[in-house]
């Protein structure tokens, strides 16, 4: 595997015979045995260039990912190469990825300068083992038993407007208030609906689903059309905070806030558990969060 990496990095047998102090018939010898044993063709050959096969660019994704493990693993269990290095790749929810970690991702690169972070940010659930991904932040329960998981946040509900909006149509007192308002819907592409707000007060349980003008699948997105006065929307306290400091947003019906909460966790394959790389990622998002106070 090491030897056709450095043919492909290098672009030439002699170059990485160089490299890996072996003999070019060697290095030929290596690719060869690595395609019999395969049954496929990596390496298209001529006489001035080397050209991946469609087989052979797969490969060699899995391959990188391989050596990229041993060669940290062997890291962490030589005396002294305890330094997280390397690449990490990370999958993060738009929203919160986009206000909370990206603009904090600099100061962690400052303080690992070996590390490469490749952040993905998408409201899909990346296969993590199919996608090469080392580390992930979920909303929600999780449901895949076969990922390690580290709760950084408990995120609470809070249902808010924009001053401006609530000057112009009024502010509800009741989840029935709601009816004659214009509420932000959180499109769920997964479930194919718009998801319903649930408000609780002194026992009793009351379910909402907005039927307003507008819809999004996206948070930040609804979060940008609350503070623009476009109605009234339920988002996570984790998002909606600094924006209710700064007096863009104002709290509603604060008695009947749900009190269930929805994890915040990072997650990682069992197989990254010993991940120099993992754990500093995972101590790192874990002190962007506040330390939520009840009451």
């Amino acid at each position: 595997m090491e030897v056709f990496r450095w043919v492909v990095d290098l672009g030439s047998f002699s170059r990485a015979a160089d490299r890996l102090d072996l003999s070019k018939a060697t290095v030929t010898a290596h690719i060869a045995a690595l395609e019999n044993r395969l049954g496929i063709k990596l390496l298209n050959r001529t006489t001035r260039r080397l050209a991946l096969t469609d087989d052979g660019a797969a490969y060699l994704d899995h391959v990188r990912r391989v050596l990229a493990d041993v060669e940290e693993t062997e890291g962490m269990l030589t005396a002294g190469r305890t330094t997280p290095r390397g690449v990490l790749r990370i999958d993060l929810p738009t929203a919160i990825g986009r206000q909370f970690v990206v603009p904090a991702l600099p100061r962690f690169a400052a303080q690992h300068p070996e590390l490469r972070v490749i952040a993905i940010l998408e409201d899909r659930r990346v296969d993590l083992f199919e996608e090469g991904v080392d580390a992930a932040l979920r909303i929600g329960p999780l449901a895949d038993s076969s990922l390690v998981a580290r709760r950084v946040y408990e995120a609470g509900f809070v249902a808010c407007a924009s001053p401006d909006y609530l000057a112009l149509h009024g502010t509800p007192q009741t989840p029935a208030d709601l009816a004659a308002h214009q509420c932000l819907g959180l499109y769920s592409m997964s479930a194919g609906a718009v998801l319903e707000w649930v408000f609780e007060k002194d026992g009793e349980r009351v379910a909402f689903r907005p039927e307003g003008a507008l819809a999004v699948s996206n948070g930040e997105a609804l979060l940008d059309a609350a503070v623009a006065g476009a109605g009234i929307a339920m988002l996570f306290d984790v998002m909606s905070s600094r924006w209710i400091a700064s007096g863009a947003l104002a709290p509603i019906l604060r008695d009947w806030q749900r009190r269930d909460r929805y994890p915040i966790s990072v997650v990682y394959p069992q197989n990254r558990h010993l991940s120099a790389k993992v754990r500093v990622f995972s101590d790192f998002v874990a002190g962007l969060f506040p330390r939520r106070r009840d009451g």
